[in-house]
């Protein structure tokens, strides 16, 4: 899968940075389901028109994180719809909007965040030459790094590895060795947060805990005393 299909097949749902770029280390996530070959990435311009976000691009995600592995899944409400403009330059500018929810689960104990309501709000720009991506997200959202530049990005403006932001705004970009090749993953050289507006910002590693230890207080008081 080319990396572009990948960031919206991640991100659909979710908010991923709009992205899930190809990582050199043990952070480069599980690829989710192969969108079909006729779904196009960058989507061809919809003349201003908003259109519902394909169901190829719902795709649950799985990113090493929380030490363990984390997925993110489309929830029960999904209001998402998306309209594609193509710039005189050849960019082609992707703004979603609508309401949906997640679930994230993790791997280790399968304690889980069970319908977590973000908003579809974005923006997404993919440069004509394939090379450059850059991306508005607003809250409330569920960001998730995927590759170590990702984690460095997220590190540098003191942002948590997995996170939920309830406000605000996250702007960056991504910049790709070159555009992506049939059956080729670009190397991405680097990740820049530009924008960090974030409010109210929670770890998903902390909320998993807590998650957990609810659960466990659960089982205890369903357990009956001998």
């Amino acid at each position: 899968m080319n990396t572009t299909k990948r960031i919206t097949a991640a991100t659909a749902a979710v908010l991923l940075l709009t992205a899930t770029p190809a990582g050199a280390t043990s952070h480069e996530p599980a690829p989710p389901a192969e969108p079909p070959m006729e779904v196009q990435w960058p989507p061809a311009s919809t003349h201003g028109r908003f259109l519902p976000t394909p169901e190829e691009f719902q795709q649950p995600y799985t990113v090493p994180a929380c030490d363990s592995e984390i997925t993110v899944a489309p929830g029960d409400v999904d209001e998402t719809e998306y309209r594609a403009l193509v710039t005189a330059e050849g960019d082609t500018v992707v703004e979603n909007r609508g309401d949906v929810t997640v679930d994230v689960t993790r791997a280790s104990d399968g304690a889980m965040l069970d319908e977590v309501a973000i908003t579809n709000r974005r923006f997404v720009t993919v440069s004509a030459d394939d090379t450059t991506i850059t991306f508005n997200i607003f809250g409330p959202g569920v960001v998730v790094a995927s590759s170590e530049e990702e984690l460095q990005a997220h590190a540098e403006a003191g942002l948590p590895e997995a996170f939920l932001f309830l406000s605000g705004d996250l702007a960056g970009t991504l910049t790709f060795e070159s555009a992506s090749e049939p059956g080729q993953e670009p190397t991405l050289v680097s990740v820049e947060i530009t924008e960090n507006t974030t409010e109210y910002v929670f770890d998903l590693c902390d909320l998993l805990d807590q998650a957990a230890a609810e659960d466990d207080d659960d089982d205890e008081e369903a357990t009956p005393a001998p």
